[in-house]
Parts: C-alpha cells; sequence; structure tokens
C-alpha cells in the first residue's frame, strides 16, 4: 500500500484526519488562475488533480482507494452511467494500485465524451455490466459481488455513485484548505461565491464543510446536473450529516447540517431534463469557455455549470469576486490509452461508438427515455 503522507494539507489543519490511508493520487495543489473574460472570476483548476487523469473525482479515490487498499481489498466496484467520469478514474487509478475494477452503468444521453471514458476502462479491464434501472443494476452488481465471494474468497469492495459518501468527501474538506492557503498567498481573493456541478453531491457536502472549518464565508452555488431524486438539499443534508459523524469521530467540531445547508445554494434552472443531454447554454457556454481558457469542458457537468455562471454574470447577479471549479478532466484519454474498439464494449454500449463516428453525440432528441 502507497503509504499515507506524513504532511498534508487537511493533516496539517486537522492533524487527527492524519491518520487515515491515502493512496497517493494528488499532484500538487491544482492551480487557480484568472477567467479570462470575466472580471472578477477565477478558476480552480481540478482538471488538473492527476497528471495522466485528473478531474474532481480524484480527491475522493485518494481516499476511498487507500482505504481499500488498507483493508486489503483485491477489487472494488464502482457505479456511474454509461460514461461516467468517476467509474473511467476508478478503473485507471485502481489499476495502478493493483486492484481490479467492476463497473455497473445505467443508460444516458449520447455525449462527446462517453467513449473515450469507457475506453478508459475497457484498457484497465474493468468488467462492465450495464442495466436499465438502479434496482436491477444494484441486484446485478450483488450477484458479481457474490461470483467473486466464492470464487476469490474477497468481494469487491463497494463504491457509491461518484465516491460520494463520507469518506469520499474528506477529499473536499481538504480542498477547502488547499483553497484558503491560496487565498493567503494572494493567488486569488477571498470568493464570495462558488460555482460548482451537483450530482452525487460528495463535492458539494466536502467543500462546505470544508469552508466553514477553514473559516471562509463564501457561498456555494451548486449547479443541478442530474434528477432531484439522486441530488437535493434532503439528500445533500443526510450526506453533511454523515461526513460530520466522522469527522467528530476524528475530534472535529463540525456545524450542524442546516447551518451548512444555509450556505448552498442549489440552482436547477441550467439542468435540462436529462443528465448528459445537451442543452444549447450549455453548449454555448462550453465553446466560450474552450477558447478562453483552452480547457475541455462536458455537457453533464462542467457545461451546466459554466451556463449558470456565464448567465449570472450577464445579468449582473454573480456576487464577486467568483470562483468556478472546474470538475472535468483535462486528460481525455491517460497516456498509452488507445480508443477502444465498439466490440469489446457490452452491447448496450456499443451505439455510442456509432453515434461519435457519425458526430450525433449530445443531441436531445437521442436522449432515452
Amino acid at each position: 500500500m502507497t503509504s499515507a503522507p506524513t504532511s498534508t494539507i487537511l493533516g496539517e489543519a486537522l492533524p487527527r484526519l492524519a491518520v487515515l490511508p491515502r493512496a497517493g493520487l494528488l499532484g500538487a495543489a491544482t492551480p487557480v488562475q484568472a477567467f479570462a473574460g470575466l472580471a472578477q472570476v477565477y478558476v480552480k483548476r481540478d482538471d488538473l488533480t492527476a497528471a495522466d487523469y485528473g478531474g474532481n473525482k480524484i480527491r475522493k479515490l485518494d481516499f476511498l482507494l487507500g482505504d481499500a487498499q488498507r483493508d486489503g481489498c483485491r477489487s472494488v466496484l464502482a457505479f456511474g452511467y454509461a460514461g461516467s467520469n468517476f467509474v473511467a478514474a476508478t478503473a485507471w487509478h485502481a489499476r495502478k494500485l493493483g486492484l481490479a475494477t467492476l463497473a455497473g452503468l445505467l443508460p444516458q444521453c449520447p455525449a462527446a465524451y462517453v467513449v473515450g471514458n469507457l475506453s478508459v476502462s475497457l484498457h484497465c479491464g474493468a468488467e462492465l455490466f450495464v442495466r436499465g434501472g438502479t434496482a436491477t443494476l444494484a441486484a446485478t452488481a450483488a450477484a458479481r459481488s457474490l461470483r467473486r465471494l466464492l470464487r476469490e474468497g474477497q468481494a469487491p469492495r463497494w463504491i457509491p455513485p461518484g465516491g460520494s459518501n463520507a469518506l469520499g468527501a474528506l477529499g473536499f474538506v481538504e480542498a477547502a484548505f488547499e483553497l484558503r492557503r491560496q487565498i493567503e498567498a494572494g493567488e486569488l481573493p477571498l470568493p464570495r461565491s462558488l460555482y460548482v456541478p451537483f450530482s452525487s453531491m460528495g463535492t458539494v457536502a466536502g467543500l462546505v464543510t470544508g469552508l466553514a472549518l477553514a473559516g471562509l464565508p463564501t457561498q456555494v452555488i451548486a449547479v443541478q446536473v442530474v434528477g432531484a431524486t439522486l441530488a437535493g438539499r434532503a439528500r445533500l443534508g443526510r450526506l453533511l450529516a454523515d461526513l460530520a459523524v466522522l469527522l467528530r469521530r476524528h475530534g472535529v467540531a463540525v456545524p450542524e447540517a442546516e447551518t451548512l445547508l444555509a450556505r448552498v445554494v442549489i440552482r436547477t434552472e441550467f439542468y435540462g431534463g436529462e443528465y448528459a443531454c445537451r442543452t444549447d447554454a450549455g453548449a454555448a457556454a462550453i465553446a466560450r469557455f474552450t477558447a478562453a481558457l483552452g480547457a475541455r469542458a462536458d455537457s453533464a457537468y462542467t457545461g451546466k455549470a459554466l451556463a449558470c455562471l456565464y448567465a449570472d454574470a450577464a445579468t449582473r447577479t454573480l456576487a464577486a469576486p467568483a470562483l468556478y471549479w472546474h470538475t472535468f478532466s483535462a486528460t481525455a484519454l491517460p497516456p498509452g490509452v488507445p480508443l477502444a474498439r465498439a466490440s469489446a464494449a457490452p452491447a448496450a454500449l456499443r451505439h455510442h461508438w456509432t453515434l461519435e463516428r457519425a458526430g450525433l453525440h449530445g443531441l436531445p432528441l437521442l436522449c432515452p427515455h
């Protein structure tokens, strides 16, 4: 197992948490830069969390995979939509640590990044299975876990969608202290508002908790990118409560969930009604952002958060100084990973290759209903 760092930002800020195992996936603090074209707006480049394959998921996986290694796990079981960034990141980083990945996937709208993410998972030997709903997905996951248990004497470690449980959210508690260091170093002013996608909720839960612990009064603008049954104020409150239990277990005093929830504004008007489906506002935001900063963005998460940011800037409702937290991996494919052939994927996913070749990804009319 990769040793836990002897000095980490979280361990220095909250020393009792230094005992938690880490997988050693993170590089240096991700940079902050001015948001070209928007006055008093900055970008936190979490697309650069790891040089080979980054994005916000790596902060969660550093804790989750470190915990799995400590417990002697041989495999992990992840969940997501067909083109899940989290599943791809899990497969890539778990393989480097000697862990196999199983992944249960749900159908999603075609999008430009899907084939790339599936290629990463397939290259890493991930065992992918697709089901049409969460109940059948969970049942299949249980059956495959049992099969591994009987064959290997050990079941895979289940990781929730997006890595968003209390342990995974610690990655963004640490990120808030990382941000405080950058503010103190003069890299950006104290943000009044922070814009970030809102999906499996671990990023938002960790950030709002970490901001409070770090003494930063920044308000979090959580931009909805999944349906309300998957992410909402009540579910976020429960995750915040779980995170508080974990922190208090290690001697960290945490505000009550209701106090933290008051610092979060959930914005639903940019969702578009379907996960990952293209919206005109999102497509325009992606084009504008890519031209301004040269960074990748996607239709599922960052495009919708960017659409919200640009709209608020245009209507002068943006509370500046503002920070946009960029969560998409800067790297489409890690080094040495080619685009997979459709025949390597489960049959239920092969239409994504057809649409990719035809240039039809992301169109609303192609979304499954």
